[in-house]
């Protein structure tokens, strides 16, 4: 497996000179945000220019790009804004083709309309998967189009939160151009908090044959509640996690949810 980081977290420096802390630092890849290029994380433009930058920036450092962040609220209520996401998003997925990158990762939204990341009570209703089959529709037919494709990972918070909801989702559209995006945090609930690698074994056993991409992030569980850490600071069994996941995939592991001071700390952890 790859080992890369979320390239946002270097947003004190540019581009290529955060690249080559990336690589300096043992690491490879990056899950490559539009704000490492001052831009908005779905921009309204992406010039040629800063194509030709992000790809001189790759060349020299020798990081790839793993996958695009391309997230938004898949459940937008909002007309004006819901038409907004749409061509932004385009651009990032004609951005991800330009920079031959595979994947661009979406979330599956909330009926939060002011916070996508935070829950809803109605986010597992009927009209929640109707609306989120809808967002789909012309999302997947913007990836087909460029030959990219989507992955979406299980969040607490969003319509798609458990293991299950991945599955019905991934059968249900029986499509090339979505996967899954795993972090086994994600999937960890306070319920699990007397047998977590338990839950993660499970839950990579039901999903092997859907990533595309995975995560590594930890937190902190207990029987009331989880509350996420940088990589090694909480009490995720990462290094089984890692382990467990490298028997059935060998792409790219990106560490997340976690501040640059963090990162040597994370790495020693893992290694």
């Amino acid at each position: 497996m790859k080992l890369g980081i979320f390239s946002k977290i270097y947003l004190n420096d540019d581009l290529e000179t955060a690249l080559h802390k990336i690589k300096a630092q043992g690491m490879s890849t990056v899950q490559f945000n539009f704000a490492n290029v001052g831009l908005a994380s779905l921009p309204k433009e992406i010039t040629q220019e800063i194509i030709l930058q992000i790809k001189e920036a790759n060349m020299n450092s020798g990081v790839s790009i793993a996958v695009i962040s391309g997230t938004f609220n898949a459940l937008e209520l909002n007309e004006g804004k819901k038409a907004e996401n749409q061509q932004c998003f385009n651009n990032v997925v004609e951005a991800a083709a330009a920079l031959a990158v595979p994947f661009v990762s979406i979330s599956t939204g909330s009926l939060n309309q002011e916070d996508f990341w935070s829950p809803h009570p109605e986010n597992h209703t009927e009209r929640a998967w109707s609306l989120l089959h809808d967002s789909l529709a012309w999302m997947l037919e913007i990836a087909e189009a460029n030959q990219v494709t989507l992955v979406f990972e299980p969040e607490q918070a969003n319509v798609v939160s458990t293991a299950e909801d991945a599955l019905r989702l991934l059968r249900n559209l029986d499509t090339p151009y979505l996967k899954l995006l795993y972090d086994a945090a994600n999937l960890v609930t306070p319920k699990d908090h007397k047998d977590i690698l338990g839950k993660i074994e499970k839950t990579l056993t039901a999903l092997k044959d859907y990533i595309a991409i995975a995560h590594c992030k930890d937190a902190l569980v207990t029987e009331e509640k989880i509350i996420f850490a940088a990589v090694g600071k909480g009490n995720l069994p990462l290094r089984e996690y890692l382990n467990e996941l490298s028997k059935t995939y060998d792409g790219p592991v990106i560490m997340h949810g976690l501040e640059e001071d963090d990162v040597m700390h994370a790495l020693n952890y893992l290694r």
